[in-house]
């Protein structure tokens, strides 16, 4: 089967989905804001973006094949990186609680603290297999994917010599990854979404629900 040659475009107010090779739009759906970043997952389009007046982020998912809305959320007061298992979605709010969000739905099912205050945001999120980890230099936590529980891993504490800038485990949306530090500063520029979803994300062409 010949593949065919497609992006994912944002602009104000609106997103699209377009064949390079016949050079037209398949679809194209009105959302709120401006995107400054996009990434897929399996059938899911993760839009995250500003409000008119650049003052509110905003996030909204769409089916990646129909271009149909099934969520959108002023929630979460930053850029966010997602990490996914299954339909979820994780990542650490800019409260640096951990978060898990349906992706089919947009329900959030937790946002919880994990250390003290500062302490907190020592930690980086990585998932690895059917896991969720939150790691820092001190100690390692094994979050409980139910309610966002953590239990520490000993044997795990002091492995690395020096404080630890960043972690990747197997699940990660790397474009997700790379580009929030660029659209946190860039505030309105649009951004190609990537075609396979990251490391995990399969063709990003499917049902999102």
């Amino acid at each position: 089967m010949q593949e065919n040659h497609e992006v994912f475009l944002g602009q104000k107010e609106s997103v699209a989905r377009y064949n390079l090779d016949a050079k037209e739009t398949v679809w194209s759906t009105k959302i709120k804001g401006t995107p400054t970043l996009i990434s897929t997952f399996k059938g899911y389009l993760i839009i995250q973006g500003l409000n008119k007046w650049g003052t509110k982020y905003i996030v909204h998912c769409l089916n990646a094949s129909s271009g149909s809305l099934l969520w959108y959320s002023e929630e979460f007061k930053n850029i966010i990186v997602p990490h996914f298992i299954a339909d979820d979605m994780f990542f650490l709010d800019q409260k640096g609680q951990i978060c898990k969000v349906s992706l089919p739905k947009g329900q959030v099912y937790f946002r919880e603290k994990f250390a003290g205050a500062f302490r907190q945001y020592t930690f980086h999120l990585a998932v690895s297999g059917e896991d969720v980890y939150l790691i820092s230099k001190s100690k390692t936590l094994l979050v409980d994917k139910s309610n966002g529980s953590t239990s520490k891993i000993k044997g795990m504490s002091d492995f690395a010599k020096g404080k630890i800038s960043a972690v990747c485990g197997n699940n990660l949306d790397q474009i997700s990854n790379i580009s929030s530090h660029i659209a946190a500063a860039a505030q309105s520029g649009g951004f190609v979404a990537p075609m396979n979803g990251g490391a995990n994300g399969g063709s990003g062409w499917g049902d999102g629900g």
